[in-house]
């Protein structure tokens, strides 16, 4: 049984496992990520969204006539792009960047079934038999790996073992052309790579249903052709001139079309193992395909943002839509008549298929069923001469197909109107190129149904409290988030986010306790031991009353135990006989931030096997292990408040008279606190010592601003001045500020008291955002 993943871990060192806090910013059941795949259900009830933000979602669509589309189930559990889906049976089957393959119950009832993990690199792409039970995936570093739907045991087809290149193997193998080339040349080395070459990609995979044949686009611009029964190779196919990135094979496994970053169309005769006609109506890769079942129709889409459906009889081409992002993919549904499309948006659109633009099968369908009444023509009236003019429901496939195709395509010149449509005899079959020069334009359709999807966050700011963080979305709206809550706490409107970082700068140093990233169309904030329990804050701070004012919140932690809160409690229930929980049920605990039943977070890690798991923070049972699905270091922290020992939470700081001030110097000078310490407790422990020598002296609080180094008027008082290297030290910061903003070297601070003298104010400090 083959294993990639374990494989290329063995010998690695054992890292603690990181977690992941995903926080939500809509309240709506919406992606907030570009739509990768798309699958429909085989009555076109239901349609299963795969997204850039690691969901699938699954959308009732088969509602009335102008009803919209409802979320009815989002499968949660990836932890990275999502970037393929398909059904089987009922069953829906995923692949993702998180090297996963994930089998899920598509049923009412949502639920993972299986993760397997023998990827050792991004997993691209799917595609599966259910006559033969076989599923099929590939991805990064060439491999493509077959599973047996009962066992779940897979085998590796790609890269070939050694001993594959067989001489049987490789003399089927030819390029587009027909020549003997490639066959010689797989004959030496076979058609894997060699030794030398560097680890190539896979991004397009189709599978005959007999479940007889695979075919996988590389980025060696090949289409290598695999037999998964016995894992020979097949054939080669050569004729793109870069990465294949699509591909579709007919029902009986004798017709392929492929899509490529050459920017063109590619239809191919596996009988004769070559190209037969190549469609030029691209300016761009081409990214996904559709056809109808009988190849008459092709649709395409790619990076230029245009769905093109092109006759494959008459070789001509419409321009149907014009999407505002580039085309991820394209889904058929409702008998051939409705057309899918995603794009690096959130959003999806249902598009209805014009009657001269479906292919030839479902064209003769809707003419049967005018002709009984079933349907009304395709210019809206019932049955009749309207009717009459598509010609009789038992004309000719090529007669039907001519006579639907409209005006103003893009053509081959000097085509004939009469040539045969795909599936005649190999040697009638076209050969040619589709010319994209201009025809007569046709109207763009507009989307008749639209799955909204929410402006994904694409810019982020971490503020210097390491508790507030400011974020853009792609509609260019600033929110300002407290992260220890897990949700926006401002909406800031369409202003400029480094703009708005500078407006609400203040100096205040803080040590990074995690890493923030958008990469999933979210903010997610990325925990590690020890670090993530670096920061620390005053209970008072966060707005917790009647505490002594020295209490500390550890902001890791506190995180931690609001994002397994419902785990904690649930497991202390089942396995801990309901023992209060350390910082949960603690006194004052239910006045600390904690997250909105509305937008609960996802929380993301890795089980003692290292596969990924996600979960909502409300979904936890209390069943999950700690050490085998919970990290030891989070339950420890959440379950018994045990956090590892971080050095950096002290700050050493030593107090002198300034030169000339004539005040003593104190018996202990060097002392240690929390970082946290602000200085007006500094001020005061300096003020109470110098008393006890004798030496009485006032404080007087020095805020932010040059104005507060003022003492009061009149007050027939002495005060006391602070300051750092040669500046007046502002009261309310900590030591750890003062020394990333004042001292700025490494060693301990140096605080000099001396007398204040209103005519001699030490300066003020210029306080600006630090360089990124």
């Amino acid at each position: 049984m083959y294993n990639a993943a374990a494989s290329n871990g063995a010998n690695k060192p054992k890292k603690e496992r990181k977690l992941t806090v995903t926080f939500k910013h809509t309240t709506a059941d919406q992606h907030v990520a570009g739509v990768e795949a798309l699958a429909v259900a085989p009555d076109s009830s239901s349609l299963y969204t795969a997204s850039r933000d690691s969901l699938v979602k699954r959308w009732h669509v088969g509602g009335a006539a102008g009803s919209r589309p409802q979320c009815s189930g989002s499968f949660e559990g990836h932890i990275d792009w999502v970037n393929d889906v398909l059904l089987y049976q009922d069953k829906l089957v995923s692949c993702s960047s998180d090297r996963t393959v994930k089998i899920w119950q598509a049923g009412e009832e949502v639920r993972c079934l299986h993760t397997v993990q023998h990827h050792s690199d991004y997993v691209t792409c799917l595609a599966a038999s259910e006559a033969a039970g076989k599923l099929v995936s590939a991805g990064l570093r060439s491999e493509v790996i077959t599973y047996d739907m009962q066992t779940l045991q897979a085998h590796l087809l790609m890269p070939y073992p050694s001993s594959s290149s067989s001489g049987s193997a490789a003399s089927s193998t030819t390029d587009a052309a027909g020549s003997a080339d490639a066959a010689a040349a797989a004959a030496a080395g076979g058609g894997g790579r060699p030794p030398q070459a560097p680890m190539r990609s896979v991004y397009a995979l189709a599978m005959s249903s007999a479940g007889t044949l695979v075919a996988a686009g590389t980025t060696e611009a090949y289409i290598r052709l695999l037999d998964p029964r016995s894992g020979q190779k097949v054939m080669k196919l050569k004729g793109h001139t870069d990465n294949v990135r699509a591909l579709l094979l007919n029902e009986e496994g004798t017709l392929l079309l492929s899509g490529s970053s050459d920017n063109t169309v590619r239809l191919w005769d596996l009988g004769q193992q070559r190209c037969v006609q190549t469609l030029n109506v691209h300016t761009d890769s081409v990214w996904c395909l559709a056809a109808s079942p009988d190849f008459s129709v092709v649709y395409s889409g790619g990076r230029d943002q245009c769905l093109y459906a092109t006759h494959m009889a008459r070789r001509k081409a419409w321009l149907l839509a014009r999407e505002p992002q580039p085309i991820r993919s394209i889904a058929l549904a409702n008998g051939g008549t409705q057309l899918w499309v995603s794009t690096t948006l959130s959003s999806v659109h249902g598009y209805d298929i014009p009657f001269e633009y479906c292919g030839t099968a479902v064209q003769q369908q809707q003419q049967q069923q005018q002709h009984s009444g079933q349907l009304p023509a395709a210019d809206g009236s019932s049955n009749g001469p309207a009717a009459e003019r598509l010609g009789s429901s038992g004309s000719s496939s090529a007669a039907a197909a001519a006579a639907a195709v409209p005006a103003g395509g893009r053509t081959l010149s000097g085509s004939a109107s009469g040539r045969a449509v795909i599936g005649s005899s190999p040697s009638m079959r076209l050969r040619g190129s589709f010319d994209p020069g201009a025809g007569g334009e046709v109207p763009l359709l507009s989307p008749s149904v639209c799955i909204d999807g929410a402006p994904g966050l694409v810019a982020l700011r971490v503020l210097s409290d390491k508790r507030h963080v400011l974020t853009r979305d792609s509609a260019g709206h600033v929110q300002l988030w407290d992260v220890l809550a897990g949700q926006p706490i401002q909406q800031l409107g369409q202003v400029d986010i480094a703009d708005m970082e500078r407006r609400l700068f203040r100096p205040l140093y803080v040590e990074s306790w995690f890493t923030a990233d958008i990469k999933l169309g979210a903010l997610a904030l990325n925990l590690e031991p020890p670090k993530c329990f670096a920061a620390e804050c005053y209970a008072l701070d966060l707005g917790v009353r009647d505490v002594p004012d020295d209490q500390k919140v550890n902001l890791g932690a506190c995180l931690l135990r609001t994002a397994l809160s419902k785990w904690a409690h649930e497991f202390s229930r089942l396995h801990m006989s309901g023992a209060p929980l350390p910082g949960l049920d603690d006194p004052g605990a239910d006045q600390l931030p904690h997250f909105s039943d509305q937008l609960p977070p996802a929380v993301v890690s890795t089980d003692a096997s290292g596969t990924a798991w996600r979960l909502g923070a409300n979904a936890f049972t209390g069943r999950e292990r700690e050490g085998e699905h919970i990290p030891l270091w989070v339950a420890e922290a959440v379950l018994r408040g045990l956090l590892p020992y971080v050095k950096e939470l002290k700050s050493a700081f030593v107090l002198l008279p300034a030169e000339g001030s004539g005040l003593p110097s104190l018996l202990q000078s060097r002392l240690n606190a929390p970082r946290i310490l602000q200085v007006m407790k500094v001020a005061n422990y300096c003020a109470t010592k110098l008393a006890e020598l004798n030496v009485p002296l006032a404080t007087h609080e020095v805020g932010l601003s040059p104005d507060s180094q003022h003492p009061p008027e009149n007050s027939g008082k002495q005060f006391l001045e602070l300051t750092c290297n040669g500046l007046a030290v502002p009261y309310s910061m900590s030591l750890a500020t003062i020394k990333k903003f004042i001292w700025k070297r490494s060693d301990d601070v140096v605080f000099h008291y001396r007398t204040l003298d209103p005519a001699r104010l030490a300066p003020f400090p210029n306080f600006q955002l630090p360089e990124a």
